[in-house]
């Protein structure tokens, strides 16, 4: 498994250094690196080989060659997988008091309330699109989720451009989910054409 970082973080860690942020940003990547064990933990759980983790500003993307494909129930529970972690991880600066425990607790209702948002590529996202898949109606409910998606991304970018400089890491955020979420509604089509046709060729 390849594991790297997405060069979106050079000028987050750069304003970080800037702000004098750096420290609590520290603890925000050890928290991103738990969330994404879970995940690992999970799709080992569950057979599915993670080819690489590539690790964002809110979490991690997981590269997984029949994730695509994979049943509902374990697709639900690989996106899971990450807030499950970051859960117990939030359990265990409630009950351990050590320096910063505070602050560890506060990252920690962040992140999970962050990648449970109903929008994708978060964790959130990933468990409304599979809640939402019925028979014969994959592409058209992806469509939805992802218009969905942008259109909340893009009132929250708005929003958050009337608060600068002080959301300027958040807005970062959005921007780049925004695009992503462009990304794959350009690309939907070949994806689920993809997946109709790995499926077919596993059925026969």
């Amino acid at each position: 498994m390849k594991f790297r970082l997405h060069p979106i973080l050079l000028p987050v860690f750069l304003f970080l250094i800037i702000s004098g942020d750096l420290s609590v940003y520290t603890l925000i990547f050890i928290s991103l690196l738990i969330h994404e064990a879970g995940h690992l933990v999970c799709a080992y759980i569950l057979g599915l080989r993670v080819r690489s983790c590539t690790i964002m500003p809110y979490g991690g993307e997981l590269v997984i060659p029949g994730r695509l494909t994979a049943r509902r129930k374990h697709r639900i529970y690989l996106a899971l997988g990450g807030p499950v972690a970051t859960l117990l991880l939030l359990f265990l600066a409630l009950v351990l008091e050590f320096p910063g425990d505070d602050l560890v607790v506060k990252i920690q209702f962040f992140l999970l309330g962050l990648n449970l948002i109903p929008i994708l590529p978060l964790d959130g996202g990933h468990v409304l699109s599979a809640v939402l898949e019925k028979k014969g109606f994959e592409a058209r409910a992806k469509s939805i989720i992802l218009i969905y998606s942008m259109c909340m991304l893009s009132v929250t970018s708005i929003a958050l451009s009337f608060h600068l400089p002080n959301t300027v890491p958040y807005l970062l955020l959005a921007v780049f989910l925004l695009i992503q979420n462009y990304t794959s509604f350009r690309f939907r089509r070949y994806e689920q054409a993809f997946i109709k046709l790995k499926i077919n060729v596993l059925t026969k």
